[in-house]
């Protein structure tokens, strides 16, 4: 099939002479501004887990623990300086002495039992519609057993516990100043955390201003003010960037590194540990028959895709799992199979007689989404099958029942164990589940299982038969690692994780004061 490129859409783009550089880390720690295409719509953890949200507000809060990113997401002291478990379903967290919040006060017990009570996880309307009520649903209890203890209590047996408290939506705030603002729209304006740096600004579709929290228990971070300006055209970052307006951009695809000027900006990134995923309606005519859905997934040359849209800078995993899920990762499952011709026999054996499969599409809410989109729409129609566009303007449209249709996905692991990934999205209380597009018994026994298991061998065993599963019925598309590539001033001393957080704080290995 024919070449593919973006390399036209950037013909615009100054490569030549630019702007003397601004000036920036005269004296003292820097100011730097980033480039980002969208903000968070609220500034708070437990609201959404999405793209701008873990960019940006993880500078600002702390949990318990904390995922380490720089070593295989392993799961570190934060606020709680240790843990221990109980039992199969109690853990005690032991409080880091003098953590302070944004606003000076000394973070307590009480703000850990307010922080990851109901109340918090219920949102704004009450009706739970957060993401930590997902990711935290296990939670019977949080209660504090002294002035610095805290013991958090589950429903059932739940291993992954600690992970889960390591992971976005569970950051402490202070109780104190929750009740001060006297609602939740005044406390998105100036949320109270104790994370490395504090919001100062949340203005829409203009910039979100961080600055440094200096008595920050980890150290004093590196850089004395954040703005992230809200920059959507990727041309526009690009030319900020060459003009000295911008410090680093984030979001730039490899077609547009020839823009760079090498001499001058670096190009970091590559594949980071977000799987791209097309989800599909198992309910709707033709896509009920998992054939088709085999076929789907069969005819995709994920190998060109990815040479022509990432030149060969990211890759598809074996499955639906990471190695960060450490002993129940299984290197020896085959990664999603390219073979054309049974794509075509099963579609002969489906009886398909070509009627559309609607693919409900977003504008580039994903890097490449709608080249990708247009990609696989031809290798389909190679197989037989008749694939059809539906542009989308928002997930409220994508997601309208009934959907009978294709669309894409991202599937995050929100902390390091199988269950922060397609058991979040499609247990019971999952976003997936709740749209009610793929109904397997079978799975939901086996995820259960694993999710309450402490057995080594049993949960190898169970993680699996999970994959083989996914394989067999195919309830979603793998496509590949999603990509994540930023351009910088050289003298920025940052470094991205193969994560969707952007790390400023002092514990980012890279984050040392610019010389």
């Amino acid at each position: 099939m024919p070449g593919l490129s973006r390399r036209s859409l950037l013909k615009a783009v100054a490569v030549g002479a630019a702007m003397p550089p601004r000036a920036f880390g005269q004296s003292g720690r820097p100011r730097i501004v980033v480039a980002v295409p969208t903000q968070p719509d609220y500034a708070d953890p437990v609201m959404l887990n999405n793209t701008p949200a873990l960019r940006m507000l993880s500078n600002a809060f702390d949990g318990l623990l904390r995922i380490d990113f720089s070593v295989n997401m392993a799961v570190k002291p934060a606020i709680a300086e240790t843990w221990r478990r109980i039992d199969s379903t109690s853990v005690e967290f032991t409080l880091r002495p003098g953590v302070k919040f944004h606003d000076g006060s000394t973070v307590t017990a009480s703000d850990v039992v307010f922080s990851l009570g109901k109340k918090r996880r219920l949102g704004p309307t009450g009706s739970g519609n957060t993401v930590a009520s997902q990711y935290q649903q296990t939670i019977a209890s949080v209660q504090a057993t002294g002035p610095s203890t805290v013991l958090v209590t589950t429903k059932s047996p739940d291993p992954a516990i600690d992970k889960k408290l390591a992971a976005w939506s569970a950051q402490i705030v202070s109780e104190t100043a929750f009740r001060k603002a006297g609602g939740w729209e005044n406390w998105f304006k100036a949320p109270v955390g104790a994370g490395a740096y504090r919001v100062i600004s949340n203005e829409k579709d203009v910039s979100l201003v961080l600055k440094s929290h200096d008595e920050y228990w980890g150290g004093l971070p590196p850089f004395a003010s954040i703005e992230f300006r809200i920059v959507p055209e990727v041309a526009s970052r690009v030319n900020g960037l060459l003009a000295g307006d911008y410090d680093l951009i984030s979001d730039l695809l490899p077609d547009q590194f020839e823009s760079i000027d090498a001499s001058r900006f670096d190009i970091a990134g590559g594949a980071i540990a977000n799987l791209r995923v097309l989800a599909i309606d198992t309910t709707a005519p033709f896509l009920s028959d998992r054939r088709i859905r085999q076929a789907l997934s069969l005819a995709i040359d994920r190998d060109l895709i990815i040479a022509q849209l990432w030149r060969g800078r990211i890759d598809v995993p074996n499955g639906a799992q990471y190695p960060m899920f450490g002993d129940v990762y299984d290197p020896s499952f085959p990664a999603p199979a390219y073979d054309p011709e049974k794509a075509r026999t099963l579609v002969r054996q489906a009886a398909y007689n070509g009627d559309p499969i609607v693919y409900r599409l977003l504008n580039n809410w994903y890097p490449n989404q709608v080249l990708t989109a247009q990609i696989l729409v031809q290798m389909w129609k190679a197989v037989g099958l008749n694939v059809v566009l539906h542009p989308m303007e928002n997930f409220s449209q994508v997601y309208a029942k009934p959907a009978h249709a294709i669309w894409d996905e991202s599937f995050l692991p929100s902390w390091p164990d199988p269950t922060s990934m397609v058991w979040r999205q499609h247990a019971p209380g999952g976003s997936q589940h709740a749209l009610k597009i793929w109904d397997s018994p079978q799975y939901q026994s086996v995820g259960a299982a694993f999710a309450q298991s402490s057995d080594g061998e049993q949960r190898k065993q169970l993680a699996r038969r999970a994959l083989e599963i996914f394989a067999e019925e195919v309830p979603f598309i793998i496509l590949h690692n999603n990509g994540a590539f930023y351009a910088k001033r050289r003298k920025l001393a940052w470094a991205p994780y193969s994560a969707l957080v952007m790390d400023f704080g002092p514990f980012n290995p890279a984050n040392k004061a610019t010389q």
